[in-house]
């Protein structure tokens, strides 16, 4: 038969159900929104962590004086 191809079939305690063709995709699209929301979190956060070790580098150098130390020899 045509068409029944594109229907997931599901059975439950109360009966079968048909999820359409469309339902499908929004399921799979909700799922990839999700995937996407958590890998930008995650690349904010390394991101935040990256900002953070460069300015404590920064601040590390100074406090050594190592570039005045270069200057001065």
């Amino acid at each position: 038969m045509e068409g029944e191809d594109n229907n997931i079939i599901w059975k439950d305690k109360t009966g079968t159900y048909k999820l359409g063709y469309s339902q499908k995709l929004m399921k799979e699209q909700i799922r990839w929104q999700k995937i996407n929301f958590a890998g930008k979190v995650a690349l904010v956060a390394c991101l935040l962590i990256l900002i953070i070790m460069i300015l404590y580098v920064l601040y590390k150098l100074d406090t050594v004086n190592f570039f005045s130390g270069v200057l001065y020899r």
